[in-house]
């Protein structure tokens, strides 16, 4: 049987003996929920101004659009009355496909609908649905915070992931242009993004290219800047208890955290990159 050591007992205080169950989704919940179906002119609907997504896949549009030929619309699309017309809320890709398919009538509810409902809901049904690149989803969450105020508190409660979540996606709009445009192609993933924050600009250009050019995961990544670090001494082969922690703080923080241990003493960091993310550890810490 395993000794506990002091860092296992920290591990087992943090997680606790037994792994909760996650936590139910939050059901997403509308007042327009029952709200009667209309067949709009697609001619008088305009595109959504809130709208996060700025690329659509063609293929699977017109997978869409075939669909849609056979068996029609079968959930409407989601718009506010504009005058004489209709601004789209959500389902912009059903919207599109119709159109590919021909269609001149689309299936809609009408709702009373704010400017900032109008973007959480656009925001929403992308992220919910993994359809947004990570750079489409934090510049949806900078209109949030730039055009209606949000604190990044209220980002979090909005959309329904941790402030943590919201502070680290924030931190990709730091980034260079030709990491934040390789993101946007998914050529990288918001991994790596994460990864390349922590690096001196001078070396992300080099980085940028060996990572493409050996197509590096993350993780290959990480290790390719460890090794390449320069240490005054080696350092020691870090236990599983160590490490099982550092993974646990890190993911219970929302940043980096490294433990150096020495026989029971030793030092633990903890990074971050703006004063936002700071408070927010600050915050997790205090409660």
């Amino acid at each position: 049987m395993t000794k506990k050591t002091s860092l296992n007992k920290g591990l087992q205080a943090l997680l606790g003996e037994t792994t909760k169950p996650p936590a139910p989704a939050k059901k997403k919940t509308t007042k327009q929920k029952d709200a009667p179906t209309s067949e709009l002119n697609i001619s008088s609907i305009k595109a959504n101004q809130y709208q996060p997504r700025t690329s659509f896949d063609e293929k699977k549009l017109k997978e869409l659009s075939d669909s849609i030929k056979k068996h029609g619309v079968i959930q409407p699309v989601l718009v506010r009355k504009e005058g004489t017309n209709y601004e789209l809320i959500a389902g912009e890709r059903r919207l599109r496909a119709s159109k590919l398919a021909g269609l001149k009538k689309i299936p809609a509810v009408v709702a009373k609908i704010s400017n900032t409902q109008s973007l959480e809901i656009a925001i929403l049904e992308n992220v919910q649905r993994e359809d947004l690149n990570p750079l489409e989803v934090s510049k949806g969450y900078q209109r949030l915070r730039e055009e209606f105020g949000y604190t990044q508190e209220q980002v979090a409660k909005s959309v329904g992931k941790p402030r943590s979540s919201i502070a680290n996606s924030l931190r990709l709009l730091t980034l260079p242009p030709k990491i934040q445009k390789e993101l946007e192609k998914g050529t990288i993933s918001e991994g790596h993004g994460k990864v390349l924050l922590g690096v001196e600009q001078n070396k992300i250009d080099q980085l940028l290219e060996l990572v493409l050019k050996e197509s590096l995961s993350v993780r290959a990544l990480e290790k390719h800047l460890e090794s390449s670090t320069p240490t005054t001494k080696s350092k020691k082969e870090k236990s599983r208890d160590e490490l099982n922690l550092e993974t646990a703080l890190s993911s219970k923080l929302g940043s980096k955290v490294t433990i150096e241990d020495t026989k029971g003493k030793g030092k633990m960091v903890i990074k971050y990159y703006s004063y936002d993310e700071l408070d927010g550890i600050i915050e997790k810490i205090s409660s």
